[in-house]
């Protein structure tokens, strides 16, 4: 019986489960604070909130887990949604438009690519210039304009729904679910584990280290496309310095749900179990009447305390394990 307890608590950490039951503390804790929190209304307008930065999380992950990290998720997400509104007000059709965004998502993270597996640039120094170069190209592109006026099929990519869901939650939950399948099911997922646990163990054994750097840094670049059209649809409207918000959030989200900045070891559950986390938190400040000017100091607070509640869960686990081998 005794032996059956530390099972259960090694499974329960192990598969991060408790971080299941913060989510699910949340929310019962908002609803004792707020009558309104448990409205359908409020859940559609909390699945809406978290789509975009889902598809974010779930398309970075795999970059952490190679022991990297995307800080060009802001930049390419800006200039991909601006580029999308460029597309859109010169007459573009709505999936050309959509598809020439995705391959400039793309192509910048085939730049993050090569900067990272062939130049050998640290991934933070060069994601950060990335970043900065596609903000400066979304900057040139706007000017000081902002691209409105999409046409109404575009726009309900956002407003839309089906069966009375938000269909850009359903279009986040497509690709989390690509994503699930891709790094958690696949060879190519554990090809992704293996780069990150030891790249010089991965490469001989047989690995293509290279090219398993080059698709998380494309498929994060294309996540970040996919927020810039969606967030572009959600505002009617593109702007330069739209996805800036979106950055850190993402990483965090990462982060809060499990994934190791050490690399080899997360998963995309654990991603959009951040994301919903840090999606309650601005709801409930929302709800709570908090003022906007507050809610990134009580954001940012709450990330660091999130992130310190992981690594002691972590230590406790490996003492734990210590103690019974």
């Amino acid at each position: 019986m005794k032996r059956q307890k530390k099972d259960f608590f090694a499974i329960f950490f192990e598969t991060g489960l408790y971080r299941i039951g913060i989510l699910v503390i949340m929310c019962v804790v908002m609803s004792l604070i707020s009558n309104n929190f448990f409205r359908w209304s409020n859940f559609l307008n909390i699945f809406r909130q978290s789509s975009v930065l889902l598809v974010l999380a779930a398309c970075a992950t795999g970059c952490i887990l190679t022991h990297g990290i995307d800080n060009s998720i802001g930049g390419v997400m800006s200039l991909c949604g601006c580029a999308c509104g460029w597309f859109l007000n010169n007459d573009f059709p709505i999936a050309v438009s959509i598809l020439l965004t995705l391959l400039i998502g793309m192509a910048f993270g085939c730049i993050n690519g090569f900067l990272i597996g062939v130049i050998k640039i640290p991934p933070f120094v060069s994601t950060y210039g990335v970043s900065y170069i596609a903000n400066g190209l979304a900057l040139i592109l706007m000017g000081s304009d902002i691209f409105s006026g999409f046409p109404r099929a575009f726009r309900n990519l956002a407003s839309g729904n089906v069966l009375g869901f938000p269909l850009i939650t359903i279009i986040a939950l497509g690709v989390t679910l690509l994503m699930y399948l891709l790094l958690q099911r696949s060879n190519f997922g554990k090809q992704v584990y293996s780069v990150g646990a030891n790249y010089t163990t991965a490469k001989y054994s047989g690995i293509n280290t290279l090219f398993t750097l080059f698709i998380v840094y494309i498929l994060s670049g294309c996540g970040a496309a996919i927020g810039g059209i969606l967030q572009s649809a959600r505002q009617s409207a593109a702007q330069a310095g739209m996805g800036d918000t979106f950055q850190m959030t993402a990483i965090a989200s990462i982060v809060i749900g499990g994934t190791s900045m050490a690399g080899g070891e997360g998963s995309v559950f654990g991603a959009i179990i951040g994301a919903l986390i840090l999606t309650l938190i601005v709801n409930a400040m929302n709800l709570l009447g908090v003022p906007a000017l507050a809610q990134s100091i009580v954001t940012g607070a709450i990330i660091v305390l999130a992130v310190l509640l992981d690594v002691q869960m972590k230590r406790i686990q490996k003492n734990r394990a210590e103690a019974l081998a």
